[in-house]
């Protein structure tokens, strides 16, 4: 860790003194930028028997169905969140970049 920051911390240097804007560029393709993490969902799915031996059975079989829905549709919400949040970064992020061409370099 601390050879790669030594390295960056050079970089960074060299970018400032030379005028040259590699820095970003190079730390827009490391992993740490990357999203490396795919989430997954931890529901447990039911396991059905071949056969229910009572109405217990069946009915205890049924309420953990309903669990896993519920648990996969949790999941799905969460997603479809973090979903509309990147979007809104990134509307955000476009609307700063046309404010700035707009305004700043006109």
């Amino acid at each position: 860790m601390k050879k790669s920051v030594s390295f960056y911390t050079l970089v960074l240097v060299l970018a400032l003194t030379l005028g040259i804007d590699i820095y970003m560029s190079m730390l827009d393709n490391t992993p740490v930028n990357a999203d490396t993490f795919t989430p997954s969902h931890y529901c447990s799915k039911p396991f059905k028997p071949y056969s229910f031996n009572d109405q217990w059975e069946y009915d205890q079989f049924l309420a953990e169905v309903e669990d896993y829905k519920a648990c996969i549709d949790d999941f799905v919400e969460e997603q479809n969140e973090a979903i509309e949040a990147h979007r809104e970064a990134a509307e955000e992020a476009i609307e700063e970049w046309n404010s700035f061409v707009r305004w700043e370099l006109q």
